[in-house]
Protein backbone atom coordinates (compact mmCIF):
# COMPACT_ATOMS: atom_id res chain seq x y z
CA UNK A 1 0.00 0.00 0.00
CA UNK A 2 1.56 3.21 -1.49
CA UNK A 3 0.05 6.23 0.09
CA UNK A 4 -3.43 5.33 0.97
CA UNK A 5 -4.78 6.14 4.19
CA UNK A 6 -8.92 5.79 4.95
CA UNK A 7 -10.53 9.08 4.99
CA UNK A 8 -13.91 10.98 5.12
CA UNK A 9 -16.16 13.10 7.03
CA UNK A 10 -16.85 12.92 10.63
CA UNK A 11 -18.38 14.87 13.72
CA UNK A 12 -16.78 16.12 16.15
CA UNK A 13 -17.49 18.21 19.62
CA UNK A 14 -16.57 21.76 19.05
CA UNK A 15 -13.47 22.38 21.38
CA UNK A 16 -14.51 26.10 22.97
CA UNK A 17 -18.07 25.40 23.59
CA UNK A 18 -18.26 21.70 23.79
CA UNK A 19 -22.26 21.79 22.85
CA UNK A 20 -22.01 21.95 18.94
CA UNK A 21 -20.80 19.49 16.25
CA UNK A 22 -18.76 20.94 13.96
CA UNK A 23 -18.65 18.60 10.46
CA UNK A 24 -14.79 17.88 9.46
CA UNK A 25 -12.85 15.58 6.91
CA UNK A 26 -10.46 13.38 8.34
CA UNK A 27 -7.58 11.36 6.82
CA UNK A 28 -6.24 8.74 8.47
CA UNK A 29 -2.34 8.55 8.83
CA UNK A 30 -0.53 6.13 6.64
CA UNK A 31 3.00 4.39 6.17
CA UNK A 32 4.50 5.76 2.55
CA UNK A 33 7.48 3.60 0.76
CA UNK A 34 9.97 6.50 -0.62
CA UNK A 35 12.87 4.43 -3.18
CA UNK A 36 16.52 5.91 -2.69
CA UNK A 37 18.29 4.99 -5.67
CA UNK A 38 22.21 4.82 -6.35
CA UNK A 39 24.84 2.72 -8.94
CA UNK A 40 25.00 -0.11 -5.95
CA UNK A 41 20.90 -0.62 -6.00
CA UNK A 42 17.69 0.31 -4.80
CA UNK A 43 16.78 0.77 -1.15
CA UNK A 44 12.63 0.95 0.03
CA UNK A 45 12.20 3.01 3.38
CA UNK A 46 8.95 3.48 5.22
CA UNK A 47 8.04 6.89 6.54
CA UNK A 48 5.35 7.78 8.57
CA UNK A 49 2.77 10.16 7.30
CA UNK A 50 0.34 11.53 10.22
CA UNK A 51 -3.19 11.85 10.16
CA UNK A 52 -4.59 14.95 8.66
CA UNK A 53 -7.86 16.87 9.39
CA UNK A 54 -9.68 19.57 7.69
CA UNK A 55 -12.76 21.39 9.59
CA UNK A 56 -15.53 22.20 7.08
CA UNK A 57 -17.77 24.62 8.60
CA UNK A 58 -17.77 27.24 11.52
CA UNK A 59 -19.55 26.25 15.03
CA UNK A 60 -23.04 27.14 14.79
CA UNK A 61 -22.99 27.91 18.62
CA UNK A 62 -20.44 29.83 20.15
CA UNK A 63 -19.47 31.12 16.00
CA UNK A 64 -15.66 30.42 16.29
CA UNK A 65 -14.59 30.29 12.69
CA UNK A 66 -13.11 27.17 10.86
CA UNK A 67 -9.43 28.31 11.20
CA UNK A 68 -10.14 28.73 14.65
CA UNK A 69 -11.32 25.35 15.40
CA UNK A 70 -8.72 24.22 13.29
CA UNK A 71 -5.87 25.80 15.04
CA UNK A 72 -7.21 24.64 18.42
CA UNK A 73 -7.43 20.90 17.06
CA UNK A 74 -3.43 21.01 15.92
CA UNK A 75 -2.89 22.43 19.67
CA UNK A 76 -1.72 26.20 18.54
CA UNK A 77 -4.45 27.69 20.41
CA UNK A 78 -5.57 27.32 23.97
CA UNK A 79 -9.48 26.41 24.65
CA UNK A 80 -9.49 26.53 28.09
CA UNK A 81 -10.70 30.36 29.08
CA UNK A 82 -8.95 31.86 32.14
CA UNK A 83 -10.49 33.65 34.62
CA UNK A 84 -9.66 36.91 35.89
CA UNK A 85 -8.05 35.78 38.91
CA UNK A 86 -6.08 33.35 37.33
CA UNK A 87 -4.44 35.90 34.95
CA UNK A 88 -3.62 38.40 38.24
CA UNK A 89 -2.00 35.16 39.96
CA UNK A 90 0.41 34.77 36.45
CA UNK A 91 1.24 38.29 36.11
CA UNK A 92 2.29 38.96 39.88
CA UNK A 93 4.16 35.48 40.18
CA UNK A 94 5.76 36.93 36.76
CA UNK A 95 7.42 40.28 38.68
CA UNK A 96 5.23 42.24 36.39
CA UNK A 97 3.35 45.18 38.25
CA UNK A 98 -0.04 45.32 38.41
CA UNK A 99 -0.24 48.86 39.02
CA UNK A 100 1.12 51.71 36.80
CA UNK A 101 2.53 54.59 38.57
CA UNK A 102 2.16 58.13 37.31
Amino acid sequence: MSGLGRKGETEIECPFCKKAKVRMFHKEGYYQARVSRISAGAKTTYHWVPDTYEVLEDCPNCGKSKKEIQKALEGEISTKQVSHKERIKKIKESGLPTRIEV
